[in-house]
């Protein structure tokens, strides 16, 4: 359900985003401070803008990725470590 809730939201924002560049045709001028820009066209700061956004993301994303792979490394050793006490346990004859 949330990856078609996220595919949704997906195509509504490249809806609005061609509609948005189609009826704004003009440029726009840029300025970073370091370097400047005149006459943009909006259709391609609204994709560097979204590519931008993407690469950030993902680069979250890794970090949250790797964090958790860590961590089920980490679980999966203790794990086989709790499962090979166990079975030793279980042979074990009862001492009464």
């Amino acid at each position: 359900m949330f990856k078609f809730i996220a595919l949704l939201l997906a195509v509504v924002m490249c809806v609005i985003s061609v509609v948005a560049v189609y009826y704004n045709n003009t440029s726009y001028p840029i300025d970073f401070y370091i370097i400047q820009f005149s006459d943009v066209p909006l259709g391609i700061v609204l994709f560097i803008s979204m590519l931008f956004g993407v690469l950030v993301s993902t680069f979250f994303i890794l970090g949250i990725i790797f964090n958790i792979r860590k961590k089920y490394k980490i679980l999966k050793k203790e794990h086989e470590l709790i499962s090979k006490e166990v079975q030793n346990l279980r042979r074990m004859p009862i001492q009464e």
